[in-house]
């Protein structure tokens, strides 16, 4: 037609009712014309044809050429509407038909007097969107426009205008023009009720199941940790947390109250130890951030003012999501206007599968393969739990040559989570996340009459997925040049009504990372699996507001709110230790602002400790000798320490220096500890989110310091000489027979030693015998006195 510019519109078979258009782009050409272009033959039109071409079009499929499927460009297949056939020389025929051509109506009188007020570029765009054909142009931006000229609403317009043409920019699948044709095609067919599913058979797909501690997954994770330090990480950080009632990023959230140690600073430094355990010498494993506008500058200070936690500047990479998407209010997809501003629009997100394109676009994927990295690895901005699973799932990818590999955790049968299926339709395949309420019937209607049930394990055999993705770089990497990282797109509009014509509000399109899959071609298809561990080991997002996770747990479902993220990342640490036969007890339930949690132990273990459980057996050689209440809080961190004996009832603070080592042996350590108070109400946000305050009524510290020296209640001083009389064997546990193995030059004491309440003045005189040398029950510092 005369006012084709390359772009895909949609005209629709009748333009008097909603329920019976159907999309067609305008290059879809009935074959008449064709053959008339063709020939050469270009008659001079009359006046009248002219007029008469001016009435809306009408184009009927079953006459019509689908241009597309000439040129071999055609998306649709066998659904596609139009005509997909061919003449003996390859080009498109048809049955003779005739089309006529819109008459481009006059812009809308405030739009046209303030064209002067855009670019060139932006002139066009917006004649672009108010000429589209029928029922699908978007003059009603404009249409409240004022026609006259004053300072406040033309910048407004111009405003507007500079927003419209950021989103024609920034999407990736035909600029702004593209996303409109896109949705109008998406919501034809969630009007219609098509099932994005039909025809495709479920199947349980291929990957490792692995409970923690036990030789299979012992064996995958070592052989993973031989990968970890040739990962690239990608984190998806793109919202704040308002909906948590938290003023800032959510990555900015403390992870527990222990250290105060917050999401970013935790997965920077899990990143930097395996960084100096795993990699070459002097290979940095990169950090890619992905923020939003609303993010960006927040992330940045946070970064910088805390020195990026350790890291190299050089080391991270923020790639900022676009502002999103227009906002739709009808099956027409126009656009919906600000409720209070006639100058603005409504946007929303259009998902985290944004990620994929913006590694393509800012060149991170490619440059991360050229620096030697092997694995690109996608995490969530509030799971403390995440890298549990790292090592494991690395293992799993490199033992089964998987180019994608989603960690997942087992689901209840009909559990409201996305279940990792393998779906098959003819020759084709692919490995994917299927919704649940869409799993359930699609296994009805084809596998299992029964629909999704829990086999012998008590589980679905379909795991539930979390939204963690490891990715082989190179394979990645020459997909995102194929495809653009331009992930599938689909509506999910809420209907006021039956016949599916109002929405009870606008709705947009969205993509989803974990929908990779679905660009996949040939063998790259069998090449997909996962990885499933015990949700308690692996996912504990902090995603809801407290009111709103009371009503979850509730349900029975998991409340996803700051108490139960702290709370279920001291309980991953403690399943660690047990697995490898430390003694740990498991504290008693409390609820704090109606939400339960296991009160304790608090066991908060840096990453510069210990970041996978084959670390932890390493770190705690001797695990029968450790013992820790229900009741207590441990802090360890630094690479050079290890603890082969411990009987800890309250709290403890163990630090090894950089460049210092030191082990704990036989410490017995009994105080009064730290405790979670109750706060129904508190100006400090990170409390009021969780309902409690860590009080620390008593605390023994230990820091073994780069120089031999130790700072605390536990030196060579303090163990007891030979020649000291025999100790009643009930009070042996009580003094360290052995100290740290490193010797030091001196004894640091606290500046408050931690001595029990209850135990009356000691004598002045220490060496002096007690009469009868009977053995007593006064403490000092850990010594036992005779």
């Amino acid at each position: 037609g005369r006012h084709c510019n390359g772009d895909y519109y949609p005209i629709y078979l009748s333009q008097s009712t909603a329920k019976a258009r159907q999309p067609t782009p305008v290059h879809q050409q009935p074959a008449a014309n064709m053959a008339k272009k063709k020939s050469g033959n270009r008659k001079k039109k009359s006046s009248a044809a002219r007029r008469n071409n001016n009435k809306s079009p009408v184009v009927d499929p079953s006459t019509t050429v689908c241009k597309f499927y000439a040129e071999g460009r055609c998306k649709n297949g066998d659904e596609c509407k139009f005509l997909h056939t061919t003449d003996a020389k390859g080009a498109a025929t048809a049955p003779a038909a005739t089309t006529t051509v819109p008459e481009v109506a006059a812009l809308p009188a405030g739009l046209a007097s303030s064209m002067s007020l855009f670019t060139p570029a932006q002139q066009q765009l917006a004649t672009k969107l108010c000429t589209l054909p029928g029922t699908t142009n978007q003059r009603h931006l404009f249409e409240k426009w004022s026609s006259s000229s004053d300072s406040k609403n033309d910048d407004k317009k111009k405003a507007l205008m500079s927003k419209l043409e950021l989103v024609d920019q920034s999407y990736p699948d035909g600029g702004l023009l593209g996303y409109l044709s896109n949705a109008v095609t998406l919501l034809e067919k969630s009007r219609r009720g098509e099932n994005p599913l039909e025809g495709w058979i479920p199947s349980v797909p291929k990957g490792g199941a692995f409970e923690v501690g036990t030789d299979a997954f012992l064996k995958s994770e070592e052989l993973g940790l031989k990968e970890v330090g040739k990962c690239g990480f990608i984190l998806v950080a793109g919202g704040l947390g308002e909906r948590l009632g938290y003023g800032d990023i959510k990555i900015g959230l403390p992870t527990e109250l222990a250290t105060g140690t917050t999401y970013i600073q935790f997965y920077i430094e899990t990143i930097l130890a395996f960084q100096s355990r795993y990699a070459e010498p002097g290979k940095k494993l990169p950090l890619c951030i992905m923020t939003s506008g609303d993010t960006n500058a927040k992330t940045v200070a946070l970064l910088s003012a805390n020195n990026y936690f350790g890291m190299d500047k050089d080391q991270i990479t923020i790639v900022q999501q676009g502002q999103g998407v227009p906002a739709l209010y009808d099956n027409d997809a126009h656009i919906a206007l600000d409720a209070e501003d006639p100058y603005d629009i409504q946007m929303k997100p259009h998902g985290h599968g944004d990620i994929h394109a913006l590694l393509h676009s800012n060149g991170v994927a490619k440059a991360w393969q050229a620096q030697g990295m092997k694995w690109t690895v996608f995490f969530q901005d509030t799971n403390g739990l995440a890298f549990h699973t790292l090592a494991l799932s690395l293992g799993v990818s490199s033992k089964m040559g998987l180019i994608m590999n989603s960690i997942t955790c087992p689901r209840k049968a009909k559990q409201a989570i996305g279940a990792i299926t393998k779906l098959t339709k003819g020759d084709q395949q692919k490995t994917m996340n299927v919704e649940y309420n869409q799993l359930d019937p699609l296994l009805r209607a084809t596998v299992s009459p029964e629909g999704d049930v829990n086999d012998a394990s008590g589980f679905s055999p379909y795991p539930g997925n979390i939204n963690q993705l490891v990715f082989n770089l190179d394979s990645y990497v020459s997909i995102l040049e194929r495809t653009k990282g331009v992930m599938p797109e689909f509506v999910n509009p809420k209907y006021a009504d039956a016949e599916k014509t109002i929405f009870k509000k606008p709705t947009r399109l969205e993509c989803m990372m974990q929908d990779f899959p679905t660009v996949l071609q040939g063998a790259e298809t069998e090449k997909v699996g996962f990885t499933s561990l015990a949700s308690e080991l692996c996912f504990s997002p902090v995603k809801n507001a407290t009111p709103d996770g009371v009503a979850l747990q509730s349900k029975g479902t998991h409340p996803g709110v700051a108490a139960s993220g702290e709370a279920d990342q001291s309980g991953a640490v403690a399943r660690i230790l047990r697995s490898i036969g430390c003694q740990v007890e498991e504290g008693s339930k409390v609820t704090f602002n109606g939400i339960e949690v296991t009160s304790g132990p608090d066991c908060v273990l840096k990453p510069s400790f210990a970041a996978c459980a084959t670390e932890f057996k390493k770190k705690f050689p001797n695990p029968a000798a450790v013992k820790i209440s229900g009741r207590s809080s441990l802090v360890l961190s630094g690479q050079g320490l290890t603890i082969e004996s411990l009987d800890l009832d309250g709290a403890v603070v163990i630090e090894s220096e950089d460049g210092a080592s030191g082990v704990i042996r036989n410490l017995t350590v009994k105080n009064k500890g730290w405790v979670k108070e109750p706060k129904t109400s508190s100006d400090v946000e990170v409390i009021r989110m969780r309902g409690y305050d860590m009080r620390r009524l008593e605390t023994e510290k230990i820091v073994f310091k780069k120089d031999g020296s130790i700072d605390g209640n536990y030196s060579m001083e303090m163990t007891p000489k030979e020649s000291t009389p025999a100790v009643p064997k009930e009070l042996a546990p009580v003094a360290p027979k052995e100290a740290v193995t490193v010797a030091p030059k001196e004894t640091v004491v606290l500046e408050k030693p931690i001595v029990s309440k209850s135990v009356p003045a000691l004598p002045a005189d220490l060496t002096k015998s007690a009469p009868e040398e009977k053995g007593d029950d006064q403490f000092c510092n850990g010594c036992t006195i005779m």
